[in-house]
């Protein structure tokens, strides 16, 4: 059969046909616009997080590797080098941590730095150069800042340091700097190979082995990368296996910086649910434009059978009028998308990080959200694709919209209500597509309130707050300090508080950190929990430290001291604390055992009634009773890791003074009374930044801000993609209506000719509109809350500070807007369908 050349023709039809229905393309368009908006809004948003969020990661982390391994000796070193898998190996080596009083807000690292490493670090000489003389130093300008030192090469530092639990005093004398970054949780402060060979030499007991787990100088910290970034875990695993290093024995780290470092399932589901509902709601909306635009024009597809226009041809025409619209609607998506994202990003990267925000244009974003769009497109025309090229000429001539053969049915009155409601029935695939695309934007607005308001401002509190102010150590709020003063809040601090007009309520908070042994009551019960929860314990992170306290039976605890009005914010699971009866010093409170983020206190080390032997620094050990289970709030503990079971007990603090001595709190909190809230806050704020700058003072306030923050990122992205997917919707509904009107012109012309008013031609459109309106709100009063509850407990359901609670209300706000757009939009279709008179649309409908 001769091929003929037809691709002309069909460009040719494919233009004048589009150009023959101006209005349509406007809302196909706008549909794949809308769709494009979407998914260059995910991909622009998406990318400035991961961005963002990798330089910041990389921050945190200290550098750019992939991964390194803490604490080696030289032989474990040489051991590594031998491997031929990974790249760019380089390392540093500790010498110690800076003590000098005005470093105390920062966590100063006095290394050996390899040149690479120093780059990788974050921690090259931008002025000047590495060191190399025994008496060279480089550092940060935030260092220098700290120590008022001028940035200027040459000029004298005194560093205290700290080396082998002994502080070393030296005079450098400046060889380099760079511009301090805040966003580093440590400031490396760089010495020469002499240097550290002197004051801290290498180790060669390998660091598992090593008597004092503390004591990091002398040790080597190698950085390497490997091929690529994807799985770093398991690759580091496989590297671990080649060298012969027991897992878990050494300490190894990998950057979780890079987003493939470790592949989380549960992250990647919530991307392919997000990417399927945005190609579902774009789907919807699309499909069902070119569904009934074939059936609008199936006279013409038929006509064009007729003179030997093929299927497969057909579907060309279809598909090109498809690329065509694409043409003019991908761009416009693409660029109101990444202008939406470039709106919505800040908010969104504040919540996530404050100190990197980088918003990405990477060309990525639009060719992904180019190629989904036209993916999405692509599915949405296959069966409409389909439909044009099975037509029958014949049929196609005399088509118009008919309910599916079925049984016959007689209506039994011929009122507009029944009218519409037998042609809402007529397709059911069309009465399907538009309530669902409805639904879509109504279930997620739902969801989007439901998880705001579930937010707990409370729970969200308990973790930083239980009173109006804090005051600690600024060291204990830095969680990359290897050093803590546990007992920060001074005694003049304390004096100056009391002081203080309007403040009341004063708790202090002491701590001590002990080995304990543990008596066979306390052992027992730990060794129920790790048998029960035997998955989580055998876990390689906990796994070493498990086999030792098994060995040793005793591990580290914490034994906290409280005044009463410390002692009132414990939260008790089981018994009452009498306190008259708790401060003779006879009795404690026990802690039980944590599974996951919360403490369910199913599980308490030790039941009321039950005795503890605890030594006080003396070493004289006294017998206590349980007086009952329970703990300090979050807020108040010193949130520092101690043990995989983190065994602790809170005494009166007169009690906590006789066995270990005076001391200062490690936390102190305290209220103000009402009018006084703004003055105390300008005394603590003004006392901790200028008076004594080694306290650390908060204020609910400031975490209520960040609540509230947190808050208004859930609301404005869920609100946005609400808004978009309801526009969607709201355009289906108006395509559905205006084409079923178009098609139905002959139909309604007939009807009007045989006696029905045009009034009563109104009032059945507008019920057919109130009948989707209708539809839509009962599948989303019942399907809808089903899936609603799906999403957000996949969201939000495993956050501690979330609560579920069942509303509605988003739901009935928008009832009155969704009825009125069932009921203005029909009449507007209706009105621009009957502008001739009934034998001017008779003859149309006839030619």
């Amino acid at each position: 059969m001769a091929r003929v050349k037809n691709k002309k023709i069909i460009r040719k039809l494919s233009a004048r046909t589009l150009g023959a229905r101006k209005k349509k393309n406007i809302i196909s368009v706008l549909a794949i616009a809308l769709t494009a908006v979407l998914f260059t809004t995910i991909f622009s948003i998406g990318g400035s997080i991961m961005q963002s969020s990798t330089e910041s990661s990389l921050r945190q982390v200290g550098g750019r590797s992939h991964a390194g391994f803490k604490n080696f000796t030289w032989e474990e070193y040489e051991t590594l080098k031998e491997d031929g898998k990974i790249r760019d190996l380089s390392y540093n080596i500790v010498v110690g941590f800076t003590e000098n009083p005005e470093l105390n807000k920062i966590q100063g690292e006095v290394r050996y730095f390899e040149d690479q490493d120093a780059k990788n670090s974050f921690s090259y000489p931008t002025t000047g150069k590495m060191p190399e003389k025994i008496d060279d130093i480089a550092m940060s300008t935030i260092v220098l800042d700290a120590l008022e030192i001028p940035h200027k090469l040459g000029e004298k530092v005194e560093l205290q340091i700290r080396v082998h639990d002994e502080v070393v005093e030296q005079t450098f004398r400046l060889c380099g700097y760079w511009e301090g970054d805040k966003a580093l949780r440590a400031q490396e402060i760089l010495v020469s190979r002499q240097y550290s060979d002197k004051t801290a030499p290498l180790e060669t007991t390998p660091f598992y082995e090593a008597e004092n787990s503390g004591d990091y100088s002398g040790y080597m910290n190698p950085n390497f990368n490997f091929s690529s970034s994807w799985d770093i875990e398991k690759q580091m695993l496989q590297l671990c296996e080649r060298c012969g290093f027991d897992t878990t024995k050494v300490d190894y780290g990998v950057n979780w910086a890079y987003g493939f470092s470790s592949v989380d399932p549960t992250t990647v589901m919530m991307l392919v649910v997000v990417m399927v509902l945005i190609m579902l709601s774009g789907y919807l909306i699309i499909y069902n434009i070119f569904y009934l635009n074939i059936f609008s024009d199936i006279r013409f597809y038929g006509l064009l059978k007729t003179i030997g226009t093929t299927g497969k041809q057909l579907k060309k025409l279809v598909r090109r009028q498809a690329w065509m619209l694409c043409l003019l609607g991908i761009p416009t998506g693409l660029l109101l998308g990444f202008l939406t994202g470039r709106l919505l990003a800040p908010s969104v990267l504040s919540l996530l990080t404050n100190d990197v925000q980088i918003y990405s244009a990477n060309p990525l974003i639009f060719i992904g959200a180019a190629v989904f769009t036209i993916v999405t497109v692509y599915i949405s025309c296959i069966k409409p694709c389909r439909i044009a090229a099975k037509v029958s000429p014949v049929e196609a001539v005399k088509y118009t919209e008919k309910q599916k053969k079925g049984k016959k049915k007689r209506t039994k009155k011929a009122s507009p209500f029944h009218m519409a409601m037998a042609n809402v029935k007529r397709n059911p695939k069309k009465l399907v597509l538009v309530v669902l695309s409805l639904s879509l934007s109504l279930i997620l607005l739902n969801s989007v309130y439901t998880m705001v308001k579930g937010f707990d401002m409370d729970k969200y509190l308990s973790t930083y707050m239980v009173s109006n102010y804090m005051v600690t150590d600024a060291s204990m709020t830095n969680f990359g300090s290897q050093y803590t003063n546990t007992a920060g809040v001074t005694k003049e601090f304390q004096q100056e508080l009391v002081k203080q007009d309007g403040v009341k309520d004063i708790g202090n908070i002491y701590i001590h950190t002990e080995y304990h042994s543990f008596l066979d009551t306390e052992w027992n019960n730990m060794e129920t929990y790790m048998q029960e929860y035997k998955k989580f314990f055998s876990n390689q992170d906990v796994a070493g430290e498990i086999r030792q306290m098994r060995e040793s039976k005793a591990s580290n605890i914490d034994i906290y001291g409280v005044n009463k009005e410390a002692a009132d914010k414990i939260n008790l699971a089981d018994g009452k604390l009498d306190w008259e009866k708790f401060k003779t010093g006879n009795y404690v409170i026990v802690n039980s055992f944590e599974w996951g983020d919360h403490t369910s206190f199913e599980h308490p080390y030790l039941n009321i009634g039950d005795t503890v032997m605890l030594e006080s620094s003396s070493g004289e050990s006294k017998a206590y009773e349980v007086m009952a289970v329970g703990e300090l709030p979050y807020a108040l503990q010193s949130q520092w890791y101690h043990s995989a079971m983190p065994v602790a007990y809170i005494m009166p603090d007169t009690e906590f003074m006789a066995r270990y001595g005076e001391t200062q709190p490690m936390k102190t909190i305290f209220d103000a009374e009402e009018g006084k809230g703004a003055e105390i806050t300008s005394w603590m704020k003004n006392y901790c930044e200028k008076v004594n700058t080694d306290l650390d003072g908060k204020t609910k306030a400031d975490y209520v801000a960040m609540f509230d923050n947190l808050k208004n990122v859930y609301a404005l992205a869920g609100g946005f993609l609400s808004f978009i997917l309801a526009l969607i919707g709201i355009l289906n509904f108006v395509n559905v209506t205006i084409t079923s009107i178009l098609s139905r012109k002959k139909e309604l012309a007939t009807l009007e000719a045989i006696g029905m008013t045009g009034q009563q031609q109104k009032k059945m459109l507008q019920f057919e509109g109130l009948l989707y309106a209708v539809l839509t709100l009962l599948v989303t009063c019942t399907v809808g809350m089903a899936v609603g509850y799906v999403i957000v407990n996949a969201v939000a359901g495993q956050m501690a500070i979330f609560t579920w609670h069942f509303r509605i209300l988003p739901v009935l706000l928008c009832t009155p807007v969704l009825l009125l757009i069932s009921v203005i939009v029909p009449i507007l279709s209706y009105k621009g369908a009957v502008k001739n008179t009934v034998v001017e649309r008779l003859r149309i409908a006839e030619d």
